[in-house]
Order: structure tokens, then sequence, then C-alpha cells
């Protein structure tokens, strides 16, 4: 069918709330029953729900998995409500985009952003297609009625004051930034080193690395912004864009291939997956990217990852051979705890090979050597 109705949108989700509002823009008349004939279960067969779009109503206790803000609804001709499931992997993407040719619906390529970032869409009418109405981003405020001044006049002056704690803060920002001593700012303050762990005894294994370092996360200081990710059971997974688990779910929810000729290639350095000195003992926030990275295996139920353990250079080889290995275990048995399949999980130990900070020479380079690679071995 000749496309009739472009949809431009700023990420898979959105595209796809796009598609739906397109439809109803050719098909004003359709009913509940009408669009879940459209488009049936199949296209999103991860969703976790009976249907991809229900009556709002019928979202109570499972909001997470919706489209529920007010101006994401979806509006029937009759004033009826209704919700679509917001979280789209790439293939059930790929999917609907298909699907909705049939229709006159074309999808135009993504603008530029990744997978789950927030964003809008717009309509385009093709051709000789007169649009039924003014068109409308879907974020747009509705803007008030001509005859309710003093109420608009109320609404500009709070603004004013959104705009100055606005201001307010990001100077704060600012200042913090510049002036970590917080009382004053000079070249001779020095700002303190962030998540470094309490020192720890390792007088009783004196086989194992040396003396206890202080454990320093890592060596990337710019974690970038935010980003959420609605998982299939309605959880939002909130990482960083830098972060070693937003790599390795771009790369799982990407058309990559995995290179099988050259082991050496496609690891990913877990920037917080840290270790005490001389110890496979994880340090505190380890765990929270242990969780985190144990949500997109399970995102990804096809995905197989190899982990590897690695210690810095204080001790023998043979020891520390040894300590990355358990630290490799201890990494996988964390997986396999949050629900992660055993068989989907490999793990060896590399010893002091392969350093992050090759220099090894100061404590803060030696805990980023303490750590753990992750590396996808199928898709």
């Amino acid at each position: 069918m000749k496309a009739k109705i472009r949809v431009r949108g700023k990420s898979q989700s959105r595209t796809a709330l796009g598609i739906i509002n397109a439809y109803l823009k050719l098909f004003p008349d359709s009913t509940l029953s009408d669009l879940q004939q459209a488009f049936p279960k199949s296209l999103n067969p991860k969703s976790f729900t009976d249907n991809i779009i229900v009556p709002e109503k019928e979202t109570a206790g499972q909001e997470k998995l919706f489209f529920e803000r007010e101006d994401e609804l979806v509006v029937l001709k009759n004033g009826e409500k209704l919700a679509l499931v917001e979280a789209w992997t790439k293939d059930a993407f790929d999917a609907i985009c298909e699907h909705a040719k049939q229709y006159g619906i074309a999808v135009a390529e993504l603008e530029g952003t990744k997978p789950f970032e927030r964003g809008s869409y717009e309509l385009e009418f093709l051709d000789e297609v007169v649009p039924p109405e003014k068109l409308a981003l879907t974020e747009e405020i509705t803007p008030e009625p001509k005859n309710e001044g003093k109420k608009k006049r109320k609404f500009a002056w709070w603004w004013w004051i959104i705009l100055l704690i606005v201001l307010l803060l990001i100077l704060f920002f600012c200042w913090k930034n510049c002036c970590p001593c917080n009382n004053k700012c000079s070249t001779t303050c020095t700002a303190p080193v962030e998540n470094v762990m309490p020192e720890t005894s390792d007088a009783a294994e004196p086989d194992m690395e040396e003396a206890p370092e202080p454990a320093v996360n890592n060596l990337i200081n710019d974690i970038g912004d935010a980003v959420s990710i609605t998982l299939p059971d309605g959880k939002d997974l909130k990482i960083d864009k830098n972060s070693s688990e937003y790599q390795l779910f771009s790369f799982l929810n990407s058309d990559d291939a995995v290179d099988a000729s050259d082991n050496t290639k496609g690891w990913i350095t877990m920037d917080k997956l840290r270790f005490e000195k001389g110890r496979a003992k994880l340090t505190g926030e380890s765990e929270a990217q242990l969780n985190n990275i144990a949500a997109i295996m399970n995102f990804f139920p096809n995905a197989h990852i190899k982990l590897g353990g690695y210690a810095d250079n204080t001790g023998t080889n043979e020891s520390n051979m040894r300590i990355s290995s358990e630290r490799a275990k201890i990494a996988a048995e964390k997986l396999i705890a949050s629900g992660v399949d055993a068989n989907r999980v490999n793990h060896e130990g590399y010893g002091s090979q392969h350093p992050v900070c090759p220099e090894n020479d100061t404590d803060r380079c030696r805990a980023a050597n303490r750590r753990i690679d992750v590396r996808v071995i199928q898709k």
C-alpha cells in the first residue's frame, strides 16, 4: 500500500506509539477491538502482557509496563483512553514497523538516539492525504482557553519560579565542581578521590598480593547522563550512558555479530566490579553493577557471556592467577544467584595480564586492574 503517513520518532518505543496514533488518523472510527486485531500481541511477544494495547483502567498494578502519562495515552473517537505497552526490543520494533506498511504507515529512521531514551514523535501526511486535524507533538502542552487569562498569567508566574530554581541548581552544581573544598577556591585545593574503600589487612595471606591498598572503582570520571531502561517485568533499570552496563546492553541490542575468530576482541571492562586487595571479595557497589548485568542478561535470554578475572602486579604469577580465577568465579556465582542460567556464564582467571592501567604503580592504578571483564560469546 502506498504510504499515507510517515512517523518520525526519536526512540523505538515512542515511534511505536506514533504508529498506533497514525493508524487512528487513517481509521478514526476504530474501536479497541479493531486496534487489537490490527496490532496483535505477536508483534511484541516479550511484552509479558495479553495485549500490547489495553484500556487504561486495566493497567492498575502494572503501570510501568505501559505508557502511563496522560499525554501518552491513545484516545479513541468515543473518548475511551487506551495504553500501549512501552518495552520494545529491536526485533519487536522492526516487526511493528514492517506490519504498519499494510495500513499506509511508513516509519522514518530514528533521529540518532539510542533505544529507550525518552523522545517524541511527529506524524507527516504524505502526497494528497489531508490531515483530519492539526498535527501536534505528543508532548506538547494543550493551550489554555483564551477566556482564562488570569490562569495563564499564574501559569507563567510559576514557570519563572521553576526557571529560577533550575538556575540556582546549575550554579550550585558548578560551584561544587569548581570548589571541591566547599569553603574556598584555590589552586592548592585538591578534590578528594571518589569511591575509595577503607584499607583492609591481608597480613594473614602473605602468598597473595602484597599489603592492602585503597580500592578505587575506576579511571573513568565522565559517566554520562543516566538512562532509564524499562525491562519486561516493569522494572526501570537506571544506568549511565558511559557505563559498562550500557555498552553491554547496546551490543546485545544491536545487529553487530560476535567476532568468534578473535577471542581477544569484544571485551568490556566492568567499571565498578572491583575487589579488595589480595582477596576475591567484591567491594560494596560491585553488587549493584552485577544486579544490573543480571537484569540485562535476563532481558536477552539467548545471550551467553564469559567473565575474565584479573589481578594487579603486586603478587607472584601463581597467586595472581589463582585469585583472578576466584574473582571470576565469585562474579559468575552472583549472576547465577540473580537468575541467570549457569550454562550462559563462563569464567576464567588471567592473572595480571592485560592491565587497563599498564603502569601498575599507584594505588588507583592497581585498584583499576583488580577487575572483571565481560565478553559476549553468543547473542
